[in-house]
Order: C-alpha cells, then structure tokens, then sequence
C-alpha cells in the first residue's frame, strides 16, 4: 500500500518512448485507485499511442482480509475502479472490467459496464468448474442475453 512504485507512471513513459505498435494496439491496463492517476492526462497519452481500450489491472480486488478492508476504509474498492472505468469511456475509450468475484461484476453491470474480464483470483480454485460457473454464467454479454452454459453430456 506503500506509494514506492507509479505503475501508471512507468505505463506512461513506456508509450511515450515505443511507437507505434507493430499490429494492433493491446488492452492498457490501468491502476484505477492510484490516487494520482489524472484520467485526462493518461487518456491524452493512451490516444497518443492509439490505444482505445482500458482494463481495471492491476485490480484491489486481489487483496484479501485486513489488507483489503483498510484498502476499502479508504475508497480502493472495485466500484472506484469501475467509476474510473466509466471517466474512460466518456473520453471515447471502450472499458473492459475486471472482475474476481460475483459480486464486483454484478457492480460492473449496475454501473453499464457490459465487457468483462473474469480474472480467477491469486490462489487456485478448489472447484475451476463451480468458480468459472459462478462467475461467467451470471454475466451478461452485449445485446442483454446472458452466458448459458451447455448441459452436461449424460
């Protein structure tokens, strides 16, 4: 929690010394609870380099316990990044949410984000199938349908 290292600082000077890309441009993620993170200024850049596209990465959610309920205590929750998410958008970038949890796509969704990366967490899953389950069959792709998953084979 320690400011030791702007990551979104280094992201920026990186596009600013490599252009342009040799194909097309990838998803930039951004650390969207840095609390020095002027979203003017790095869409500025990102459109410099001809990025479109911005992910909520590294995310808070990966934090678990005391180190998550302090991080919350102070506003770094997934709901923040999302809101940073959505200032992206209105400066013309297509957000992409990253989720590890239900709860935070159920927040991506209630706040009109409709493109979402389910991230599995740090730890291995006991059950893969029950989280991927868990969390890709709640969500809901553009157009309103949801995921459906094929029933299993008898």
């Amino acid at each position: 929690m320690l400011p030791v290292l702007d990551v979104n600082g280094a992201l920026r000077a990186a596009l600013e010394s490599r252009r342009p890309f040799r194909s097309s441009p990838p998803i930039v993620g951004i650390f969207a609870c840095d609390p020095f993170l002027r979203v003017a200024d790095m869409a500025k850049t990102l459109h410099g380099a001809g990025i479109d596209e911005v992910v909520n990465y590294p995310t808070v959610q990966c934090y678990e316990g005391e180190t998550a309920a302090a991080m919350a205590s102070v506003g770094y929750r997934a709901e923040a990044e999302f809101r940073v998410l959505l200032q992206f958008r209105e400066r013309g970038f297509a957000p992409v949410a990253c989720v590890m949890s239900l709860r935070a796509a159920e927040a991506a969704l209630t706040l009109g984000l409709r493109r979402i990366l389910i991230h599995p967490g740090l730890s291995s899953p006991g059950d893969a199938a029950a989280l991927w389950t868990e969390l890709a069959g709640h969500v809901a792709v553009e157009g309103g349908e949801p995921l459906g998953w094929r029933p299993a084979a008898s």
